[in-house]
């Protein structure tokens, strides 16, 4: 029987793994078209196909989605709605956001990179 202090130092040795602080699942429903990935940060990550331009962009406004408004971009009044859905955590601390846009070109003006799938 090994002795208890050789346990402790043996599993102090192994690798431990812990779940990104910061790490959103994101929906994006358009139409009949549904698409859902998630992004992870610190390091950026996850199934989202610009990642790290979407970790920078939260970033800036410390993981609230609602203060991305880029104020970029020339829209046309297009009505092509746009859902969003965002929940998780940014640094430990819960997040979520939803909102709806009037087309896809209001909702990158608005979120950024970040819905960008």
């Amino acid at each position: 029987m090994a002795p208890l202090p050789l346990l402790a130092a043996m599993a102090a040795l192994a690798p431990t793994f812990a779940a990104p602080e910061s790490s959103f699942v994101l929906t994006v429903l358009r139409g009949d078209s549904l698409r859902v990935t998630d992004l992870t940060c610190e390091p950026a990550g996850g199934l989202h196909p610009r990642a790290e331009q979407a970790c920078l962009a939260l970033s800036d406004v410390d993981g609230e989605i609602g203060g991305l408004s880029t104020g970029q971009g020339f829209c046309t009044l297009e009505h092509d709605p746009v859902v969003v859905r965002a929940s998780g955590t940014w640094r430990g601390e819960t997040r979520s956001f939803e909102a709806v846009y009037p087309n896809p070109c209001v909702m990158r003006a608005e979120t950024g990179p970040v819905f960008d799938l």
